[in-house]
């Protein structure tokens, strides 16, 4: 399959040695693998071992993200503020001890000890071939902003098993290290420990979406399966992808992109089948409320019997003004459940205290299941190995397979709670109070006082649910996911009968799905798809990037309609003239291409309206969503009311008023307006937000989900929080990150992508903006998977690195 390059590169010394005549190769001593960059610096990992193939992407990755795994894995190991001292706020010291009390170092240890031989040897190769290039570049020789950094230091395979654990977490308890890093019994008079003023997090929205389609061999052009992989993710920090392309020859050939730091591929494709990840709204932990020991805060209740919490004190290194090292302790509780919690309604009482348990907090098999996937020789093989591993952590499936079989399902982590249970917690939703309030921020509280409210534990699954009861969806014409609930995968089979914690059939969908499904369905003249309504992967590559939105194909005209002639706007004595924002939506295709026009106008305007507006009948839409007509709804434009003020031409003013804040004009195109910086370039950059119901999401997050200490993006004062708007425009760190097309062909597996943000990291680097110019100007670039394709491309460069075990 491989074609005589590779035997020729095998037997020329590049690879382990040959062998005998029999074919058998002695047992390898030393990792040993060759590294082959190609064009925008894909690294193509060629080994005869998977310890080798681990070694040779840990030298590629930290050629491309020295500084950013260097600083995780300081947080990971609780050394923030051992390293960079208290930081603003103590920020450094709640980090260290939020970590510690997750214990993802000794968690990260039991990792080690039951991932498989295979998983443990891609662990260990990549920490030895990351050592390997700081070896090589030598402390001055790294990148900026971390060359001569003493922080950056040889890595053990323990410290990449604890990353890997705080990765699996994401969305469950790293989004409430704020509450566990408060969490303390009260004081003697009663007052909080440790209470600061803080938000719920949202797990509605957690900061990460993706758009998701497998497109069976009856939608195909070609008759075989088709893939989009769409993931929105950060464009700075942790979360970044990395591509790369993994072979073994006969035992491993798959090409993708991994999460930073990662030794498999997470998004990718190989001979077979392709697959893709949409992250889940479907609840990874839960929260239970204790009933306290009148007598002790630190003990609770729990059928009836006194528990005591457990009690660690925790030391750590904080780095001084003067240069020295002071230590600071602290005590951290946890319940039989997992860490306590405490600061806002979650706040340790007298009477009550809160604690969570993670689904994923003892996640040992997620590294073992996407190499059983980057393995897969079969579309039932890639299922099995998510039932059998169960592994993912918190990101529905969405995959196809060479004869066009395409396959949706959330396997991810979700706790199993009895029939009792969830019942009891609807009669809590009815009452509303503390539950409802949570519920609204997507956190599920349950009574820590019964084990009624247990999770079950079933054979096979342990305390998740059953593989038989997750939501599924087998097609031969398409699946897709973005980041909704799994009932309209696709809307000539809606899923039901699915447990509740997976979400609710029939609820409305977000304005981004209906765009995906539109875009997926619609007919006829100008349909994506084209008139015969069979995909080529032109037409999806043009499709997934049209930047088409629901809103303004559902609204525009009516408001532009509405605001004709309109005279200027009251705002608190302020006479605005909308005039300018009118003519621009009524001459604007409803596009956010670069050359669009209108667009940061629409965009303002829908930002005076609310998420919940955008999917529903309120203040925006007069027809309300409808479950049996889920792509035609919510529609129309509210009437204007029969007195005062029109508050869609209100919030046209305002949203007028706030690009003249920003120095905007409603005629500035939107590619004057929105960009990313590499270096002092400042890119152009099209697409929207989810709420515009746009595929090819782009935003300005001031606060990135993501972690890292590392400079960031510099995105001027913030005009409008709800569009991103800063005074500079709207500098893109989030989004559409690495977009792929694959089509299975009689020839295998053909395939074009973006890296929108580009491979390195690094601002010297060839390869930190070249394809984010390719993003900006849509100019999709092939794959190169053969071994034709990678011995012809120009700018191929090969090294070979060996190193010891």
């Amino acid at each position: 399959m491989y074609g005589r390059i590779i035997a020729g590169l095998s037997c020329l010394g590049l690879l382990a040695a040959c062998g005998d005549e029999s074919g058998v190769r002695p047992a390898p001593v030393d990792y040993q693998a060759t590294i082959r960059w190609t064009s925008h610096g894909v690294p193509h990992i060629l080994a005869d071992d998977i310890g080798s193939i681990g070694f040779g992407l840990g030298y590629a990755g930290a050629r491309d993200f020295v500084c950013t795994l260097a600083d995780q894995i300081v947080k990971v190991r609780s050394e923030r503020a051992k390293t960079f001292g208290p930081g603003e706020g103590d920020a450094n010291i709640d980090s260290d001890f939020s970590y510690l009390t997750l214990g993802v170092v000794e968690r990260g240890e039991r990792m080690l000890e039951r991932v498989s031989a295979d998983g443990r040897a891609l662990i260990e190769g990549y920490a030895a071939g990351y050592n390997r290039y700081l070896a090589d570049a030598g402390p001055q020789g790294l990148p900026a902003p971390c060359a001569g950094a003493a922080w950056v230091k040889p890595i053990s395979a323990a410290d990449l098993a604890a990353y890997y654990v705080h990765v699996n977490m994401f969305a469950g308890s790293l989004q409430l290290l704020d509450f566990i890093r408060r969490a303390a019994p009260p004081d003697a008079s009663g007052e909080e420990a440790r209470e600061r003023a803080i938000d719920l997090p949202d797990f509605t929205r957690l900061g990460l979406g993706s758009n998701a389609w497998a497109i069976g061999r009856d939608r195909a052009e070609g008759g075989r399966g088709m893939l989009v992989a769409n993931p929105h993710f950060p464009w700075e920090g942790e979360l970044r992808f990395h591509e790369a392309h993994l072979t073994i020859p006969g035992q491993l050939d798959v090409y993708g992109v991994s999460l930073t730091g990662l030794p498999v591929i997470n998004i990718g494709f190989n001979e077979h089948v392709a697959w893709t990840h949409t992250v889940s709204p479907a609840k990874h932990f839960t929260v239970y409320r204790l009933t306290l020991d009148p007598d002790d805060p630190t003990v609770y209740v729990h059928e009836g019997e006194r528990r005591p919490m457990e009690r660690r004190e925790h030391t750590i290194d904080v780095l001084a003004d003067s240069g020295s090292l002071e230590q600071v302790s602290r005590v951290m509780y946890r319940s039989h459940l997992g860490p306590m919690l405490g600061a806002s309604v979650l706040g340790w009482s007298t009477e009550q205290a809160f604690t969570v348990r993670d689904a994923n907090e003892d996640n040992v098999t997620a590294l073992d299941q996407w190499l059983r996937m980057d393995r897969a020789t079969s579309l039932d093989e890639l299922r099995r190995a998510h039932e059998e591993l169960r592994g993912i952590p918190f990101v529905f499936t969405t995959a196809v397979d060479a004869e066009g079989q395409a396959l949706l399902m959330d396997a991810s982590r979700v706790p199993h709670l009895s029939a009792e249970a969830v019942s009891a917690y609807d009669r809590a939703l009815q009452r509303d109070g503390l539950t409802g309030l949570l519920a609204r921020s997507g956190i599920v509280l349950l009574d820590g006082s019964t084990a009624r409210d247990a999770w079950v534990e079933t054979q096979g699954a342990g305390a998740l649910v059953p593989w038989g009861d997750l939501p599924s969806l087998a097609r031969t014409d398409f699946v897709m996911n973005a980041n909704d609930t799994p009932w309209l995968t696709n809307p000539a089979e809606p899923l039901t009968g699915y447990p509740a914690l997976f979400g609710t059939p029939g609820a409305p969908i977000s304005a981004r799905t209906r765009m995906n499904l539109l875009l997926l369905t619609e007919e006829g003249e100008g349909a994506a798809a084209g008139e015969d309504g069979l995909f080529s992967r032109d037409e999806l590559e043009a499709a997934i990037l049209s930047n088409r939105g629901i809103t303004a194909e559902r609204l525009r005209a009516q408001v532009a309609e509405r605001c004709d002639g309109a005279a200027p706007v009251d705002l608190e004595g302020e006479a605005v003239d909308v005039a300018g924002a009118c003519l621009a939506l009524a001459s604007w295709d409803g596009r956010l291409d670069l050359e669009s026009v209108g667009a940061i106008v629409w965009r303002e305007l829908l930002g005076r309206f609310t998420s919940a507006a955008m999917v529903d009948a309120g203040k925006l839409y007069a027809q309300p969503f409808d479950p049996k007509d889920p792509l035609e709804t919510p529609r129309d434009l509210v009437e204007p009311p029969a007195e005062g003020p029109d508050p869609i031409l209100v919030a046209l003013a305002e949203a007028t008023r706030a690009l003249a804040q920003a120095g905007f004009d409603p005629s500035t195109p939107l590619g004057e307006a929105q960009f990313t910086n590499k270096g002092d370039d400042a890119i152009p950059i099209h697409g929207g937000l989810g709420m515009e119901g746009v595929a090819n999401v782009v935003t300005h997050l001031p606060t990135a989900p993501n972690s890292t200490l590392l400079p960031r993006l510099n995105t001027g004062e913030l005009v409008n929080p709800t569009t991103g708007l800063t005074t500079a425009g709207y500098p893109i760190n989030f989004g559409t990150s690495f977009v792929m097309a694959v089509e299975h062909t009689t020839g295998g597996p053909r395939a074009e992508a973006l890296l929108s943000y580009s491979q390195s990291t690094d601002p010297a680097s060839p390869h930190f903006a070249d394809q984010t110019e390719l993003f900006s100007r849509k100019a999709w670039r092939p794959v190169l998977f053969t071994e034709k394709d990678i011995a012809a491309d120009p700018d191929l460069v090969v090294k070979e690195i060996g190193g010891p075990r």
